[in-house]
């Protein structure tokens, strides 16, 4: 009984010691993380920049097809909040302005894509997304820019 004994108090010292020095691992990696650099990306407009921090970046390819789906919250050219996605499958942009989340509901919005204006095309090269020539309308379908540029950078992620 005094050998199993041991052995109990040797393994729960030794998960303690583990427990410890992975949550010390947890608490050292942000600083690191904090100290590289936030890839930024960037809808250029007529109006302005748009800027955004990709935190969704699913880039899946298969048989010469890229599936892209890209969320993050960012800020207009006036530095009003808002909120980027993108999807290849949809073919469809919407930057959803005064809002910083995904699943609002923006009474604003700048769009493009098949479906709000014109089809366009994403040119990937690994991590990094292009897309020229963008056709951008607002949520009633005024036209606002017939000629935006998009670059996003999800090498951070």
């Amino acid at each position: 009984m005094d050998g199993c004994r041991t052995v109990s108090v040797a393994m729960v010292g030794l998960f303690g010691a583990l427990m410890l020095t992975g949550c010390r691992a947890e608490a050292e990696a942000p600083t690191s993380e904090s100290s590289a650099a936030v890839a930024i990306s960037v809808l250029e407009t007529s109006a302005g920049r748009y800027e955004f921090t990709p935190t969704t970046c699913g880039i899946h390819s298969q048989d010469g097809f890229d599936d892209i789906e890209i969320q993050g919250p960012g800020t207009a050219p006036d530095g009003e909040r808002l909120f980027f996605e993108l999807s290849s499958t949809a073919n469809a942009m919407t930057i959803g302005l005064g809002v910083d989340g995904p699943f609002a509901s923006p009474e604003r919005r700048i769009q493009a894509g098949r479906v709000y204006s014109q089809e366009f095309t994403i040119v990937a090269s690994g991590r990094q997304l292009s897309v020229a020539g963008l056709v951008l309308v607002d949520e009633n379908g005024a036209s606002i820019d017939d000629g935006a540029t998009l670059t996003i950078d999800c090498g951070a992620q």
